[in-house]
């Protein structure tokens, strides 16, 4: 009797392990198709409907990174710098975690990264490609494809850091809000971080 309860249990773990298994890739399937949608918004510069969907996607993946980079340059756009801060905070936050993912999950996440990078790189070319005219929005989609491949880039040597797109992206956020002591120190963040576009620099001057 006792063996056949054990075994009944076992069964029911295994069911009860598969559905949730089957629930969390429904969800991050959900979470890429909201995370899309915002991207098309932004293309549309439909600032707000795109806070929307990152913000679902966040929701349904809290481990989305590049979700709340873009969410953070949707309010930027918006106006809402406080809130553009506050995930730019929890973009880096999502990174920082990274550090304790097991083999597995870190294969998974530089599976998504290069995911996402293919998806950009899809819509710059709807903007005329790496030659085509400079615009706004032409110049966000390329801050995101720099702070994938910076990821990508420190992973391959096994190095969790924060790359020097998202300290430039935070220190702005703060530099709006008048958090002067704030932005300096995410400006010298992402120049120790190996800034390459010189905006850090500029920056710091700037402050």
């Amino acid at each position: 009797m006792r063996l056949a309860l054990t075994v009944m249990a076992l069964g029911l773990l295994a069911t009860a392990t598969s559905a949730s298994d089957e629930a969390t890739a429904q969800a991050l399937k959900e979470a890429r198709e909201h995370y899309q949608k915002g991207e098309n918004l932004m293309f549309e510069e439909d600032f707000a409907k795109a806070v929307v969907e990152f913000r679902m996607a966040t929701r349904l993946d809290p481990q989305y990174t590049l979700a709340y980079y873009s969410l953070g340059q949707a309010n930027m756009a918006l106006g809402r710098y406080d809130e553009a801060e506050a995930a730019y905070v929890s973009c880096r936050d999502t990174i920082e975690a990274a550090a304790k993912m097991d083999t597995q999950q870190r294969g998974e996440a530089r599976q998504a990264r290069t995911d996402e990078l293919l998806d950009i790189e899809a819509a710059i070319m709807r903007w005329g490609g790496p030659e085509g005219a400079p615009n706004t929005q032409k110049m966000k989609l390329e801050e995101r494809q720099r702070l994938l491949e910076q990821q990508q880039e420190k992973d391959a040597i096994n190095a969790v850091a924060v790359p020097a797109e998202l300290s430039i992206a935070l220190g702005s956020a703060y530099f709006r809000q008048h958090k002067l002591a704030d932005a300096e120190r995410e400006y010298l963040a992402a120049i120790a971080a190996g800034d390459q576009t010189g905006a850090a620099h500029n920056n710091v001057a700037v402050i």
